[in-house]
């Protein structure tokens, strides 16, 4: 992301060079060197903002635990023939390789179908990567961790039917596998009681209901958002660990002053029988809890809540502020008031797609052990 930015400040930088020869070669037609400027800078902001209906932006860094890397990141809008009052649909891609021979790819998809009638999500997710681990629930020491390996793939998919004014209801599925899967013998995750050490995999479906009401799917204003699902993994579908998965997200924005916008999120994540470590309920990550390392807490319970406050500060630019508050526990009984975490953070926004009001940037977030920089498009929620 910041290589695309860093491409488009030079072509501004190149295209005002250029503009400063050609008013110099140019001082008999007396223009207003002001006015020139502003219609220049005006130019260049409708190029960057254009009515395109797509994103595409490399990516390149360096970490410890994959040496180099590269990657793309690609977004689509789209509307369906005959759609042209429906909100719009997208499909994004994203992929990474590293110097270490890691690699993830990522397709997420939203998708109204006729006239908003149907509501097809989901995500489809394959790697071989690495994570650390950190143990099980809040007694953890976050100095100690386990760097483990593994290929993953996980597809999900939910499809809705609408029933009533902005309500759907309909069915979930699931694949999710774990494999290949290396750590350090005697480390935490060997000694453990997790299941799942030898990795996994698990095939779940259930129901869902879902109301949306926002005005925009990616970048939200005005509306409310309320997923409620539950998912069965059982051996009857081929699932290893059979289990069950209660989700609660409930998110409301409200639009104020002129395009301020203070957006709220409720999150509960549930899970009964035998949870394999990777499908536990996590904490942190570049949605929710920002500030901490996506797992750094996990069990089988996960509750938190969150505000932001979205700002546009002038014309395509903007910031976030946000802050949550989220726990995990083992039952539902035992969430106390000792274990909350909190996070907090800002962020930056660039707008992009103008007439969709895409936005890519990146969020810092604090925690009391840790903080995370997240870069990416669109909102978080």
């Amino acid at each position: 992301m910041f290589s695309v930015i860093s491409k488009q400040l030079s072509v501004i930088t190149i295209c005002c060079l250029l503009l400063i020869v050609n008013c110099n070669a140019q001082d008999t037609l007396k223009k207003d060197t002001t006015q020139v400027h502003k219609s220049f800078v005006k130019k260049v902001i409708d190029v960057a903002t254009s009515k395109r209906k797509f994103l595409l932006a490399p990516e390149a860094g360096r970490s410890p635990n994959t040496g180099f890397y590269t990657g793309i990141y690609y977004l689509q809008l789209f509307r369906l023939k005959g759609d042209t009052d429906s909100r719009a649909s997208n499909i994004e891609a994203y992929g990474t390789v590293t110097q270490k021979s890691q690699f993830y790819q990522t397709v997420n998809n939203t998708v109204l179908l006729d006239k908003e009638k149907w509501f097809l999500r989901g995500t489809t997710y394959i790697s071989k990567f690495n994570e650390y681990f950190y143990g099980l629930g809040n007694n953890i020491n976050v100095q100690n961790r386990d760097l483990i390996n593994f290929d993953y793939f996980n597809a999900i998919q939910k499809f809705t039917r609408i029933i009533g004014n902005h309500a759907y209801i309909g069915i979930q599925g699931q694949f999710n596998e774990t494999f290949n899967l290396t750590y350090d013998k005697g480390g935490i995750l060997d000694q453990s009681n997790a299941y799942g050490k030898g990795g996994s995999r698990n095939v779940g479906f259930g129901p869902v209901f879902l109301y949306d009401s926002r005005d925009h799917v990616i970048y939200t204003r005005t509306g409310t958002y309320l997923d409620i699902s539950a998912m069965f993994y059982q051996q009857q579908f081929g699932s290893q660990f059979p289990f069950q998965n209660f989700i609660f997200d409930f998110r409301k924005f409200i639009k104020f002053y002129k395009n301020d916008v203070i957006c709220i999120q409720a999150l509960a994540n549930y899970n009964w029988g035998n949870v394999p470590f990777r499908q536990l309920a996590l904490m942190g990550g570049d949605v929710m809890m920002r500030g901490y390392y996506p797992g750094i807490y996990r069990d089988n319970f996960y509750m938190a809540t969150q505000v932001e406050l979205r700002i546009p500060v002038y014309k395509w630019f903007g910031m976030v502020f946000f802050g949550a508050v989220g726990e995990v526990a083992h039952t539902l009984g035992s969430f106390n008031r000792q274990d909350i975490k909190y996070t907090y953070g800002i962020g930056l926004r660039a707008m992009f797609i103008k007439h969709e009001r895409i936005n890519v940037g990146g969020d810092l977030g604090f925690s009391k052990n840790t903080k995370t920089l997240s870069l990416g498009s669109g909102e978080s929620f």
